[in-house]
């Protein structure tokens, strides 16, 4: 039995989003707050509706308040956020990669052999070349991955990670015989998928320049992707695998967007 905790800052949760069903302190109750798939339909109840403010009466705004504040959870810390297990993972991996000779090599994705170890179109994702690559993965990771998982709910965001990297791994695998491992894939699948979703969301390039969403989403895999392979120039990195996952977050994101029109 642990205490109910807030899925966006951990605090102590009183309340449940009857929307997304994500547990919240009263800092991330608004629907805007907190990503919620319902924000929308919550606009739509505020409008039509008259009554006293949101943060006197939560219940009135599609909340339930959570009685008890405690919970069964099979994950701890990581329940509601399975972008941190997942980071947690991957760094778990990194570092069996260096404690255990022969685990990159039976888990990295090979494209001529990836019909005979089809399971490497996953696990290269949870594999890394260097400290360097890992630390500006996870670096990403961190600043986009619990935004989508917050907009989308935790299922979706799995779904989209993993089919991403399968996604950039075939890809990958259609264009090259090098070897290749990194998240970077299914990252590139979580940015598209949430540029769609959140075109307006401001992101600062270079943690100085703000730049809404859309247009990072359009400038960077064209300077750092689409050019170097006009140029020819092998750099050792996988474009076509970054490629190939943004243009399955894009298919996502539309997806996504179209079904949420149709509610």
């Amino acid at each position: 039995m642990t205490q109910r905790r807030c899925t966006v800052c951990n605090k102590q949760a009183l309340y449940r989003c009857t929307y997304c069903g994500d547990t919240l302190c009263k800092a991330h109750l608004t629907p805007e707050m907190h990503w919620c798939v319902g924000v929308e339909e919550y606009k739509r109840e505020v409008q039509s509706t008259s009554s006293l403010p949101f943060e006197d009466r939560p219940e009135q705004r599609g909340w339930s308040v959570e009685k008890g504040g405690h919970t069964k959870t099979h994950f701890g810390i990581f329940s509601g956020n399975y972008s941190f297990l997942l980071l947690f993972l991957i760094s778990i991996s990194f570092i069996l990669q260096l404690l255990i000779p022969g685990y990159t090599r039976q888990l990295v994705l090979i494209p001529p052999l990836v019909l005979e170890k089809p399971w490497t179109l996953v696990t290269h994702i949870f594999l890394h070349g260097s400290f360097e690559h890992l630390f500006f993965n996870m670096l990403f990771f961190v600043f986009f991955g619990p935004v989508l998982e917050r907009k989308i709910g935790s299922s979706k965001f799995l779904l989209i990670f993993f089919l991403s990297g399968i996604f950039a791994g075939i890809g990958w695998s259609l264009t090259s015989v090098n070897s290749a491992l990194g998240a970077s894939g299914a990252l590139s699948g979580i940015f598209a998928t949430l540029a769609v979703l959140m075109p307006r969301m401001k992101v600062y390039l270079f943690f100085v320049i703000p730049l809404e969403m859309w247009i990072v989403a359009f400038i960077f895999p064209l300077f750092y992707d689409v050019l170097p392979i006009l140029m020819g120039s092998p750099d050792g990195i996988a474009h076509t695998a970054h490629l190939s996952g943004l243009l399955f977050g894009l298919l996502a994101g539309m997806s996504l967007k179209m079904s949420s029109a149709r509610v």
